[in-house]
């Protein structure tokens, strides 16, 4: 069980801190309102790359004359947190916060050429959360404990591209925009009951009414001799869940230790009703003080889908819900694992495999694009089953001066549709066939740290396309392409109908993902008990710049090539953050 809350205020003396680094700043400060009744915690972050890459693309853009590519690029995150705590009495507290967050990313390029040719490509992407809680936790006797809790959701993100190409004797304009959210209203009642040293129960129940906003799409269309009138498709869909749930950790003797769960839910969608009893248990078994055996079965239901069309996850990846004609996703998940201590405790290792079955997936069928922009985003959609499965092998060391751990992971990821695909199972974008993390700190001295961190992963699968279409009807195959060495390119194939070529979904394996991390902290105690702290860092040390995409790019004529899409080079980064 993994327990995440926003941190509680000082009851007692205020504290703080403020960061001040090349890429972001942040500050925070705690204290009592009420001494020993009612404290405050408050911080707020903000990013300023977007400031500081401004000139920078302004003078690289001007060197670049006219005819050129003039590049737009603009990112920046902010977010702030408040939470207030009240203590009643010994047993009794209540809280209440508040969180916000926005992210803003703008992307493209403009061209001036010549007989007054002109072209633009710049997309904007803006998503965020809001919420809204508060609570009372109440402790009845030294055996039960309780919380109640009330909160507001809100997520969204807006997408905008707008693309326009040519002159003032005929130009071709194109905009769309692509809007997706969910709203939530929930109310939770959890308690933890104690009856015995030994036994240890979790019970509770929780209300969601979610509004969704599965997808709103508007665009418009001109070319000089065709000019379409904004089209727009959007929906909204109210839903119900209920759940009820009740878990048991149970101590059986110094050597077995057991954990099972069961939870029922109910959820209520577009005049549909869907039930789900999700069994969960787990066990582990100490052979010697020092090597255990764990063993873990967990079936679950989900109700919302992230459906994405690309090989980046970025908020243009919709949330959709589950519907009449959508079912929820269910899986079952089975482990088995061995994990060992040194007589010292000072290193352990653990491998663990596992198997994971999944039915009633959700993705977008082939060629959904071309469907009109009013068309049904359920009409959009299917399901389908999915597996995963792999072996994770992890080494720590967990004292001493030097501490980090290193794992391995094995794994195979895959996917079928009746409508994708032809039916064929095929690779999921997340098929990484191998990670290899090193994790490393080194205490030099009580004011100097060393930090160091490096990823490797085998390249994520995307769809590569080989048609163009220039005309209704009329496709053609270009054979003159040039795929990035040492890349995974399947054979395209010919349909039944001997005019169109295709390749299988996510036909296509990325260059492999690696980075490398550094860091230092110098700590600089004051008077006190303040302290300043110093960090040096570079991401992405030897400046690889991992493929993210493949494009498809034309030379005069038929001919093709492919090029890759590579992202963020290194980035130094110097901070001072200043606690009192």
């Amino acid at each position: 069980m993994v327990d995440v809350h926003t941190k509680d205020g000082n009851m007692k003396e205020y504290h703080g801190s403020a960061m001040l680094g090349l890429t972001s700043g942040s500050f925070n400060l705690e204290g009592p309102i009420v001494k020993d009744r009612t404290s405050f915690n408050f911080a707020l972050r903000r990013s300023w790359i977007d400031v500081l890459s401004m000139p920078v693309l302004a003078i690289w853009n001007s060197t670049r004359g006219n005819g050129d590519n003039k590049i737009i690029a603009r990112y920046a995150f902010t977010d702030l947190n408040l939470k207030i705590n009240h203590q009643f009495s010994e047993r009794s507290r209540g809280y209440a916060g508040l969180y916000w967050g926005n992210d803003f990313l703008k992307g493209g390029e403009k061209r001036n050429g010549e007989n007054e040719y002109e072209k633009k490509d710049v997309s904007k992407l803006r998503w965020g959360n809001l919420m809204a809680f508060a609570g009372w936790s109440y402790v009845f006797n030294n055996q039960l404990f309780g919380n109640l809790n009330a909160a507001y959701t809100h997520y969204s993100s807006n997408l905008q591209s707008d693309f326009s190409e040519g002159s003032d004797a005929g130009r071709v304009t194109q905009k769309k925009i692509v809007q997706n959210g969910i709203e939530d209203v929930s109310v939770r009642a959890n308690f933890d009951y104690h009856p015995l040293a030994s036994h240890h129960l979790h019970f509770g129940t929780n209300y969601i009414y979610h509004q969704f906003h599965p997808e709103n799409i508007k665009s418009h269309f001109s070319n000089g001799l065709i000019n379409t009138p904004e089209q727009s498709a959007g929906s909204t869909l109210p839903a119900h869940e209920l759940g009820i749930y009740i878990e048991e950790d149970w101590k059986v003797n110094r050597k077995l230790h057991l954990n099972a769960g069961l939870r029922f839910g109910v959820y209520g969608i577009d005049g549909q009703t869907y039930t789900s009893l999700e069994p969960r248990f787990s066990t582990c078994f100490r052979l010697t003080s020092r090597l255990s055996l764990k063993a873990s079965y967990a079936r679950m239901n989900q109700y919302v889908h992230q459906i994405n069309d690309s090989y980046i996850s970025l908020p243009t990846d919709t949330w959709m819900p589950v519907s009449r004609k959508l079912r929820p996703m269910v899986s079952d998940q089975v482990s088995l694992g061995a994990y060992y201590d040194t007589r010292d405790k000072n290193y352990s290792f653990s491998v663990e495999g596992y198997y994971k079955w999944m039915k009633h997936l959700m993705d977008y069928k082939d060629n959904y694009q071309f469907l009109p922009p009013t068309t049904d985003w359920e009409d959009k959609l299917t399901q389908g089953k999915g597996r995963s499965y792999g072996i994770e092998f992890i080494a720590r060391k967990g004292t001493g001066k030097v501490t980090g751990w290193m794992g391995y992971t094995l794994s195979w990821n895959d996917r079928r549709f009746a409508e994708i695909n032809g039916g064929e199972r095929f690779p999921a974008k997340f098929d990484n066939r191998h990670k290899f993390n090193i994790v490393a700190n080194w205490k030099v001295s009580p004011k100097v740290e060393l930090t160091g961190s490096w990823t490797y992963m085998t390249g994520n699968r995307l769809t590569i396309a080989f048609d163009n279409y220039q005309a209704v009807g009329n496709s053609q195959y270009f054979e003159n392409y040039y795929p990035t060495p040492g890349s995974e390119l399947v054979p395209p194939f010919m349909d039944e109908t001997g005019l169109n070529y295709y390749t299988q979904r996510n036909n296509y394996r990325l260059p492999a993902y690696h980075r490398l991390d550094l860091g230092i902290n110098i700590y600089r105690p004051k008077k006190n008990g303040r302290m300043g702290i110093w960090n040096i860092s570079v991401y992405n040390a030897y400046s690889y710049m991992a493929p993210v995409n493949i494009h498809k790019r034309y030379w005069y004529g038929p001919d093709c090539y492919f090029e890759k899409l590579g992202l963020v080079p290194i980035i130094p980064s110097v901070s001072y953050t200043y606690k009192f």
